[in-house]
């Protein structure tokens, strides 16, 4: 009868404390993120939070940037994007294929800008792996009608 008792207070003892052995999950960031799909939450994360000075590390000096009709340069892109004054996003229907080095995201971006309605694109995004991060190659993004 003492075994079942200490077994029982065992169990309730580790059923209590289980919720303290893990840790609290945080979201990923440019360290800890391991898949295009992360960076490209992350990139537009930072874009809506204004967080300019991480933009740069995050495109490749050659980056294509297709967006309202114009192939925009790696100087280009901060002040698009600033341009747009996002107030929020949305990424679904994420369909990622990796080809070598390069992960190509083909996805559904919603995005409200301040005082303005939300707007609809389909857009396509290449990240590289360089070293133990990614950087964005290419990027275009086309009106749904």
């Amino acid at each position: 009868m003492r075994k079942f008792w200490m077994t029982t207070l065992l169990a309730t003892v580790m059923g209590l404390s289980g919720c303290t052995v893990f840790g609290v999950k945080n979201p990923p960031n440019l360290k800890s993120s391991t898949s295009a799909e992360q960076y490209e939450s992350i990139f537009w994360t930072a874009v809506k939070a204004k967080n300019w000075q991480v933009l740069p590390g995050m495109l490749g000096a050659n980056v294509m940037y297709s967006a309202g009709g114009k192939v925009l340069s790696k100087d280009q892109v901060e002040p698009y994007l600033q341009g747009l004054n996002l107030a929020d996003f949305t990424i679904t229907g994420v369909v990622v294929k990796p080809n070598g080095p390069d992960m190509s995201l083909s996805y559904t971006l919603q995005v409200s800008s301040a005082g303005g309605s939300p707007q609809t694109y389909t857009a396509i995004s290449v990240w590289q792996q360089v070293g133990s991060g990614w950087i964005l190659i290419a990027h275009t993004e086309q009106p749904q009608a």
